[in-house]
């Protein structure tokens, strides 16, 4: 089994030969993931698509506590999703990654239906990509179906 260090690196998103540190790791998308994943914090970005909004206005429209309201604020900001413009005591936000909030929310709305499929058709498909990773010099890979074949359906 690989360490778990080994298996990050495996995982990680390769760079291109300049060295462009822009693309993300898994690890990062997770932890961008896990910042947005709370009601809230995805209203309040649902709110920032359509656009800036000051702090009384947002918490006019997503009526949370206050205090609640900058907790919320303060992880989208560390996060980098979100920063602000303060003009006197008044802070507006916008959004940092507008492409890619917008991109995620409209994905969110839309209907994804779960899809069955026969075993056979699954493992046959495996199979087929596991033969085609063998003859391009691929090692180290079970063959998918093996394990399945005595399975009744």
């Amino acid at each position: 089994m690989l360490g778990t260090e080994t298996l990050w690196e495996t995982m990680s998103i390769d760079r291109d030969a300049s060295g462009d540190e822009s693309q993300r790791t898994e690890r990062e998308w997770a932890a961008l993931l896990r910042t947005m994943a709370h009601p809230v914090r995805l209203l309040i970005l649902e709110t920032l698509c359509e656009r800036p909004h000051c702090v009384k206005h947002l918490n006019a429209l997503i009526p949370i506590p206050q205090p609640h309201l900058s907790q919320h604020m303060a992880a989208l900001r560390k996060a980098d999703l979100v920063a602000c413009h303060a003009c006197g005591p008044v802070r507006c936000y916008y959004l940092l990654r507008p492409t890619l909030v917008r991109g995620l929310i409209d994905l969110l709305r839309v209907d994804h239906r779960s899809c069955r499929r026969e075993r056979r058709e699954v493992v046959e498909e495996a199979r087929k990509s596991w033969e085609d990773d063998c003859q391009q010099g691929a090692s180290g890979f079970a063959d998918p179906g093996r394990e399945c074949e005595d399975e009744t359906p």
